[in-house]
């Protein structure tokens, strides 16, 4: 008797689980709406003249394909995005590490890849060439060009509410721009990004300090109020799926250039 009950119980599981799968997320009867802010090359590639791209953006496409869901892009100014974001204003955001706070508001999917947060230097600066820390910098009195929206790890977060050196601006190219004019002396990004950025604009005299400062898993974020966690459960497995089929490495390919490729390892 017990095998004969056992045999149905597993069939019908497995037919709600395939229907779980088959079925559009009623979240999808609309368009979602991704929230950007600024270009964030290579992740974000954005202008006012063409269709926004980027490693982020294609790979959270090709995710909602796979689940029968459209997206359309919006822009909005960074400082109001994540409160826009947890009032419902948007559905999803890209390129988000974890924290407490953030982990209160917002759905978060599984990671799809990982943040490496370096330094870029003017290379006449002998003063940075043998750093090996955070608080050497802030020791040595150097000011520290950093995006206020950004989460660069506990230590530098705790730092911002002590030192007087940050010098907040949106994005990594006036950042850079700052760096080349004396205005700060080191910007603090993902590696790749200040690599790509450096190489696109020409910096010949900007170097990328080894130091890690920090590393982080990235995923994307969704809102309580709009999406469900069915939702979630629906988008990793595509998330998963997607990643296997090493669409994640073909986007880095096509968007990071060779010079930068190095810092992928």
């Amino acid at each position: 008797m017990f095998k004969l009950c056992i045999a149905p119980f597993f069939s019908l599981y497995s037919l709600s689980v395939i229907a779980l799968d088959s079925v559009k997320p009623i979240e999808c009867n609309t368009p979602l709406k991704l929230s950007i802010t600024n270009d964030w090359y290579p992740y974000v590639r954005y202008s006012k003249y063409e269709e926004p791209s980027g490693i982020d953006v294609e790979l959270l496409r090709k995710v909602l394909l796979e689940m029968d869901c459209d997206l359309i892009v919006l822009q909005f100014p960074e400082r109001r995005s994540l409160f826009e974001l947890s009032m419902g204003n948007f559905d999803i955001a890209l390129g988000a590490s974890k924290n407490p706070e953030r982990e209160s508001d917002f759905h978060f999917s599984n990671k799809y890849r990982i943040e490496r947060n370096r330094f870029a230097y003017r290379h006449n600066d002998s003063s940075l060439q043998s750093i090996d820390s955070l608080k050497e910098i802030i020791k040595n009195r150097k000011l520290i060009g950093v995006n206020l929206a950004g989460w660069y790890g506990d230590e530098l977060e705790h730092a911002k509410k002590d030192y007087n050196g940050f010098i907040f601006s949106e994005t990594t190219i006036k950042r850079l721009e700052m760096l080349a004019k004396n205005r700060v002396d080191i910007v603090i990004d993902d590696d790749v990004v200040l690599c790509s950025e450096i190489t696109r604009q020409n910096h010949k005299n900007v170097n990328i300090h080894p130091l890690l400062l920090s590393q982080a898993d990235i995923h994307f974020i969704f809102n309580k109020y709009s999406i469900s966690p069915t939702f979630m459960a629906q988008f990793n497995k595509a998330l998963e799926t997607v990643l296997a089929s090493g669409e994640l490495e073909s986007l880095f390919g096509d968007f990071v250039s060779s010079t930068c490729s190095d810092l992928l390892n």
